[in-house]
């Protein structure tokens, strides 16, 4: 009794294990049959446009983008719905939303015979022609800083020159009187018209 309890215990776990090694071959090939459909449709779209390579974050990429886009659509759409005072969202307001996003939102590029005729005129017009010279384009030599040909004005001319009989004045010379701010040739020096006095102590009280 003992023998055929074991050999049926033998046959169980050999059953058991063959179970789990069938289950685990064929869990990558479940997972590739039972993706969802949204990936089946990304990857179409992709092979429909050529693309054959990719990174697996692209379809996610595109799954979030595919998402966001259908909510902020559908919630335009509720909005319209509500303000035309309407029971129930149709394909109206679908449309009205899609339409007011893709003008507001996304760019459109113009048909492609408007851009040939756009690019036929605009290549229609000649080059300039490309200049032997090279280096920096300076002005012309009258125009540049650098230039010595700059009027000066002496500011000795400004003042009559006197005359050798003159008489000098007999306004009397004052000790105290101090060169004017324009003499020093600075602005933010001032000077008072009596001078201050200053007195030091050379000792402590």
């Amino acid at each position: 009794m003992s023998d055929s309890k074991e050999g049926k215990r033998r046959k169980m776990n050999a059953v058991s294990s063959s179970a789990i090694e069938e289950e685990t071959t064929e869990e990558p090939t479940s997972k590739e049959v039972h993706e969802p459909e949204d990936v089946a449709v990304i990857k179409n779209i992709l092979e429909s446009m050529g693309v054959v390579k990719y990174e697996p974050r692209v379809i996610s990429q595109l799954l979030e983008f595919v998402h966001r886009y259908t909510t902020n659509v559908l919630v335009d759409a509720q909005e319209y719905s509500h303000y035309a005072s309407k029971p129930e969202m149709d394909q109206d307001d679908i449309r009205l939303a899609a339409m007011s996003r893709l003008h507001h939102t996304y760019s459109q590029m113009p048909p492609r015979e408007l851009m040939m005729e756009l690019a036929e005129k605009r290549n229609a017009i000649p080059l300039p022609p490309i200049p032997n010279e090279y280096g920096v384009r300076l002005p012309s030599p009258e125009y540049q800083i650098s230039t010595d040909h700059i009027p000066y004005i002496s500011t000795h001319r400004m003042h009559p020159p006197t005359s050798m009989n003159s008489t000098p004045s007999m306004t009397p010379m004052t000790h105290h009187s101090m060169p004017s701010p324009a003499s020093r040739g600075s602005r933010n020096i001032k000077f008072s018209a009596a001078p201050i006095p200053i007195r030091i102590k050379s000792g402590y009280p």
